[in-house]
């Protein structure tokens, strides 16, 4: 009787998890996949493992902290899930879901799960429409993906950030396209901020041309490539004119600021892959932009302040420019060198510079990455990577100076499923 009872407990706690097991499937053909991914590194400032840009060297008697000392880092929270689902047609086009988010904690603490991408598609044979949550389009560029061991390399100089869209490609040949659509200027993970750029009313406008061909071959998943693309947009500034009343409430005023940009991209495959197999490929890449308040991303200050930070009432914002190379070599079909040198520099005025001077803002940012890469199989991959981050501020102070350098040595490695 005991063992009955034991055997009748035992499958009474096995029939839940027998339902569970069975709730990862759809109705619609889903496809799991992603990778886990290790780094460990060390830098020769106080920073951790997602470095952007150097901090400004000591000056004077005192020091600065993260410019003297040293750190080691390591971390573990790159890591991604995705999911792809195939479902059935819809006005005689293909659907489809993409699903994606990382360990990095970029809505919360390091480690918590946060979204990345998050977007529907329907594709026609010439046409396809994306709504949803993933790469702008006038500033991504996908041949560093992969390779970069940095997860803020090239971030600064523009290697793309992900927003809510609706947009429309079309292919007017094989190789030749554009595309059109809208997409929000406005941070929407974690905070969902409203800003001045949701206050504006209206959406970023964002159109382009691209082109993709076969006829120099490929190396991977990367053809001859090529695209310029640009956005335009507007911000309603709002400034406090008046201080609070006696039920608690301030008096506004808003003024119109136009947001623009313009990017080109390219890929040349100058060597290409032979027979699926990459030994002696060699291919260039890059971007280059100009953007004038392009929202969230950039963080570029959006006012003019005289030397007593008093508001000063000509609303502007600076321009900033820049971009990335990349350069690829295989020496063998599994090993491989990787090169980038990127660019920022964003225009200040005198004003704005002089507005600055207490705790200045960085005005010029310089990334030079090399790494070696070896893929064990197609499911795991390692890494070895160097930088050297040279940044000019807008100001100096006391104790700190105008500029600061920044080293580090990273290794990662990759398992892919």
């Amino acid at each position: 009787m005991k063992r009955f009872i034991v055997v009748a407990i035992a499958v009474f706690l096995l029939i839940p998890a027998i339902s569970f097991a069975g709730s990862a499937t759809s109705r619609w053909d889903l496809t799991l996949g992603g990778y886990v991914k290790f780094d460990m590194g060390w830098a020769d400032q106080g920073v951790n493992a997602d470095y952007a840009i150097a901090a400004r060297d000591s000056r004077g008697a005192y020091e600065s902290r993260v410019a003297e000392y040293s750190s080691m880092f390591a971390a573990g929270g790159e890591g991604r899930l995705w999911w792809i689902v195939k479902g059935p047609e819809a006005w005689g086009g293909k659907t489809s879901s993409y699903v994606e988010g990382d360990f990095r904690g970029q809505t919360g603490d390091y480690g918590e799960f946060s979204l990345r991408h998050a977007f529907m598609k329907i594709e026609w044979l010439q046409d396809n429409l994306t709504i949803g949550h993933t790469w702008q389009r006038w500033g991504v560029h996908g041949p560093f993906g992969g390779w970069l061991l940095d997860y803020a390399g090239l971030g600064t100089s523009l290697k793309g950030w992900r927003q809510p869209q609706i947009m429309w490609d079309h292919m007017i040949t094989k190789s030749f396209g554009i595309y059109a659509g809208i997409l929000s200027p406005t941070n929407t993970i974690g905070t969902r901020d409203v800003d001045d750029f949701a206050r504006s009313g209206y959406p970023f406008i964002e159109a382009g041309i691209k082109y993709r061909s076969d006829s120099c071959g490929r190396i991977g998943m990367n053809l001859l490539y090529g695209e310029l693309g640009g956005f335009y947009g507007q911000e309603r500034k709002t400034f406090q004119v008046a201080t609070q009343d006696v039920n608690g409430y301030d008096a506004y005023d808003d003024e119109m600021l136009d947001s623009w940009g313009v990017a080109a991209k390219f890929y040349v495959p100058i060597i290409p892959e032979k027979k699926v197999n990459k030994a002696g490929a060699l291919g260039v890449g890059g971007t280059a932009f100009i953007t004038q308040n392009p929202g969230w991303y950039q963080n570029i200050p959006s006012m003019y302040y005289n030397r007593n930070g008093v508001l000063d009432p000509d609303w502007a914002v600076p321009r900033q420019w820049g971009g990335w190379l990349q350069l690829d070599y295989w020496f063998t079909d599994k090993f491989s060198f990787h090169g980038w040198y990127s660019h920022l520099e964003t225009k200040l005025s005198h004003r704005l510079a002089l507005a600055q001077t207490a705790s200045p803002a960085p005005w010029k940012n310089q990334q030079y990455i090399a790494n070696l890469s070896y893929d064990v199989n197609p499911a795991m991959r390692f890494g070895i990577e160097y930088s050297n981050i040279r940044t000019k501020y807008a100001g100096e102070t006391a104790t700190s100076d105008k500029k600061g350098t920044m080293n580090t040595f990273r290794i990662g490695a990759w398992y892919f499923f």
